[in-house]
């Protein structure tokens, strides 16, 4: 409501009626395809960990993690560690570098993206990419040397020592140059998707926008939105999209439309796709327990 209002509510409305239908499903099938070149990256991760799910299962507990997209930094997307726990006595431990990997990846993954509108961005801006891309280096540089085990020292992380120890050596595991370039080559084909999407919307409004500016606008914006550590990016993602839409020339109507449109199909329906999965996974779950006390 907030976003319809910045470009005058009545406008913002009427541009996002007049939106043709199939420029609105090309833009969900991108998103879906993030999700899936996503879910595709998950099962090659858990395969370095030689975790072995039954395809089905180990669908809905990823597509499950997406219910979780709203929670800070995403944070609750542990909930598939513990779903791989339940279901297949998985420890979190063994499980759990490949939600971290996950992350980091996605994050360089974007800020490759950031780079292609590189010139046009702000010098606020990069000073935001460059901090984001030196905080995520220095987790991951951090998870694979000894310190981080040290941190089983103190008294209140001591009992965890040997979840610890097998989550160091899982994300060892996945800290190869091999799995990393996979990851990334992954990474970067799911998240150009999504800013694709963002393309999509754009010309089905009627702006002439070129790929590469409007990939890049997507992805700036989704660096921002994580930054700011805010359930699902709100309002660090809408407002830079926001402003970033306007610096390229676009009327207040047009990048608010654009905006709520892209963030509906990019957060909401991947929202909504984990609810869904998470309700399948409880019922097939309980129809299971129920006739034999294991899945």
């Amino acid at each position: 409501m907030a976003l319809a209002g910045y470009g005058d509510f009545d406008d913002t409305v009427d541009t996002i009626a007049d939106l043709p239908v199939s420029y609105l499903i090309a833009g969900f099938g991108l998103a879906l395809s993030n999700y899936l070149f996503r879910y595709f990256r998950w099962c090659y991760y858990l395969r370095v960990l030689k975790i072995r799910v039954p395809a089905r299962l180990n669908l809905l507990v990823f597509f499950s993690g997406l219910a979780m997209s709203v929670t800070p930094g995403k944070v609750g997307e542990l909930v598939k560690c513990y779903l791989l726990s339940s279901q297949m006595r998985v420890p979190v431990g063994r499980s759990a570098p490949a939600l971290v990997m996950e992350r980091l990846i996605d994050v360089i993954s974007v800020f490759i993206l950031a780079l292609s509108g590189l010139a046009m961005l702000s010098a606020p801006a990069v000073v935001v990419l460059a901090v984001i891309l030196a905080s995520v280096l220095s987790v991951f540089i951090f998870a694979r040397s000894r310190h981080a085990l040290r941190l089983t020292r103190l008294p209140i992380l001591s009992r965890w020592t040997d979840l610890f120890e097998d989550y160091q050596e899982g994300f060892n595991q996945l800290a190869t140059a091999r799995v990393i370039f996979v990851g990334l080559a992954i990474g970067v084909l799911a998240w150009s998707a999504e800013g694709l999407a963002l393309w999509v919307i754009l010309n089905g409004i009627g702006t002439d926008m070129p790929i590469l500016r409007a990939v890049s606008i997507y992805a700036v914006s989704t660096l921002v939105g994580a930054a700011t550590t805010l359930p699902g990016g709100l309002i660090g993602t809408e407002g830079s999209m926001l402003a970033l839409l306007q610096q390229s020339g676009m009327v207040k109507s047009a990048a608010s439309a654009s905006t709520v449109l892209v963030r509906f199909i990019t957060l909401w329906f991947a929202v909504a796709i984990g609810v869904v999965a998470l309700i399948v996974l409880r019922r097939i779950s309980n129809s299971a327990l129920g006739e034999s006390g294991e899945y």
